[in-house]
């Protein structure tokens, strides 16, 4: 259909939109049409087409809060927005960056950023910068997400414990708006002064207000409701806004480079006490700081075992053993940095109570394949259980926790997962980004009792994290599946001053409605 000097791709067909209406939240939902621009210009049309019409906007459709489904109105997927607009112009030099990712101010407009459409693949990408040296550090683990989803919902991943989420790693943004406007937004320009700020779109419109007063946990990893701090960087604010401020049309990212080696370690421990112990000696007392430190609990093994044995998984790999895990990997520009890990890996492994003859080790790249496909098959095991669930009880929907801990109360958290778990008897799956202090605790129930009850624990789940100072949402956002949750952080009034910042951006209340909020909220 032709908009003034614009023709967009539009699908209204049932049958066809059917595969756009779900994520892998497995959550399905309608919508009128489904449209497809490739320009910031056509996502304008659509949004001047109708000022009061819906508009839900999807990437990859990765994520697992349903905050990607439509639930009326159109949905604007970026899909065909799929262009690296700028690559370095130069290979990286390794020198002029930390060993936390942090790249120096004399590269700040250097070789070391990129700009991309939002529907770029984070695989694609990272197939691009590899023949430079450099690499995108977030690691989420479906890595066919798109680059516009991970902004939206701050994601990180394994890899977050070395470089931190996608935030720490987002130069610039470029947005539509609700109204059709677009802004631009650069790190470092725009900061709040008392909590109050302005910013001019590209058409001269002012928007300006003041921040709402909250408190955000203390936490490494967070992504729950808007971002707000005292004197921020407003750029902060559309990261993890999760599409309910704007449409972002382009991103100028921060690359670093590849590292030349990366080593890795699957460790396997008999007791889930031990698999801590070591977590807490890695973390303390490893010479170098490791990329990434996951955990796998017996449940999650005993998974993984029996999927192996039915050829659904894992099936090049070495038997996976009895008890529980904790994979870890470090990366270093130079090999003789990593030498030493062996023998002090060694004893922290005996230290714990592990033995190092019983863990796999990785040292060269088809290797370290096999071991981030062992890492990564977890989570999908899981949501195949769930969907074969679904088949029987299509209400039901995976109860998998997204919550951290400050370090302080990483064992007090993992004990309530554990004794919780082992009172209710439920079908489980323990894992996740333990060295962040957040754990992916899956349950998968059988049927709806199941589900009713597994929700109440959860929910006793979150008003414990908060007690502890936690955060509900890790990485994950909160989408349309985990509004509730969000209440057990905020306060009435402070949701409420949020979502009136949501106002100043979307007077309508059109993008992305029910994501953070919920729907309720929105018809007071």
């Amino acid at each position: 259909m032709l908009y003034n000097k614009y023709m967009i791709k539009r699908i209204n067909d049932q049958n066809e939109m059917s595969i756009f209406l779900s994520d892998e939240s497995r959550r399905t939902g309608t919508a009128a049409e489904i449209c497809f621009p490739q320009t910031a210009g056509e996502i304008s049309a659509l949004l001047r087409e109708d000022i009061n019409t819906p508009v839900t906007i999807q990437g990859g459709r990765t994520g697992v809060t349903a905050g990607a489904v439509p639930e009326s109105g159109i949905a604007i997927n970026l899909s065909g927005m799929n262009k690296v607009l700028r690559m370095p112009f130069a290979a990286a030099d390794a020198s002029s960056v930390s060993d936390t990712g942090s790249v120096s101010d004399t590269n700040l407009s250097g070789s070391l950023t990129a700009a991309v459409h939002p529907g770029v693949l984070l695989t694609s990408l990272q197939e691009q910068l590899h023949p430079l040296g450099l690499f995108f550090p977030p690691d989420p683990t479906e890595t066919t997400a798109s680059i516009g989803g991970m902004v939206s919902c701050n994601s990180s991943g394994a890899c977050s414990y070395r470089y931190g989420a996608t935030r720490n790693h987002i130069r610039s943004l470029e947005m539509v708006l609700a109204d059709g406007d677009t802004l631009s937004i650069r790190r470092g320009e725009h900061h709040t002064k008392a909590g109050r700020f302005a910013l001019t779109t590209d058409g001269g419109r002012v928007i300006s207000g003041t921040l709402p007063q909250v408190t955000m946990p203390n936490v490494k990893k967070h992504t729950a409701g808007y971002f707000i701090r005292p004197d921020m960087d407003m750029i902060d604010l559309f990261i993890g806004s999760e599409g309910t401020l704007g449409i972002i049309t382009s991103i100028e990212i921060d690359l670093l480079p590849e590292p030349k080696h990366l080593w890795g370690a699957v460790v396997f421990f008999e007791t889930e006490e031990s698999a801590l112990r070591f977590v807490h000696l890695l973390r303390d007392e490893a010479p170098a700081a490791p990329q990434a430190i996951e955990f796998f609990g017996i449940d999650t093994l005993e998974m993984l075992r029996g999927a192996q044995e039915s050829g659904a998984a894992l099936t090049g790999m070495t038997k996976v053993p009895s008890g529980c895990a904790v994979y870890t990997e470090f990366a270093s520009k130079n090999r003789e940095d990593l030498e030493p890990l062996c023998r002090i890996l060694g004893s922290l492994i005996t230290e714990a109570g592990g033995d190092p003859a019983d863990s796999w080790f990785a040292f060269r790249g088809p290797d370290m394949v096999r071991l981030k496909e062992f890492r990564h098959a977890a989570p999908v095991c899981v949501n195949e259980r769930v969907s074969e669930i679904r088949k029987s009880h299509s209400t039901i929907t995976k109860l998998g926790t997204d919550m951290s801990v400050p370090d302080s109360r990483l064992d007090e958290v993992f004990a309530m997962y554990r004794g919780d778990l082992a009172r209710e008897r439920f079908q489980t799956s323990l894992f996740g980004h333990i060295g962040n202090n957040h754990l992916h605790c899956n349950i998968i129930p059988r049927d709806e009792e199941e589900y009713l009850r597994g929700k109440e624990l959860y929910t006793c789940w979150a008003e414990e994290i908060v007690r502890m100072g936690g955060s509900v949402s890790a990485e994950h956002g909160i989408g349309k599946l985990k509004t509730w949750l969000l209440k057990k952080l905020y306060t009435k009034d402070e949701l409420g001053a949020m979502f009136e910042l949501k106002r100043l951006f979307d007077p309508q209340l059109r993008l992305n409605p029910g994501n953070i909020f919920g729907y309720n909220i929105q018809e007071k």
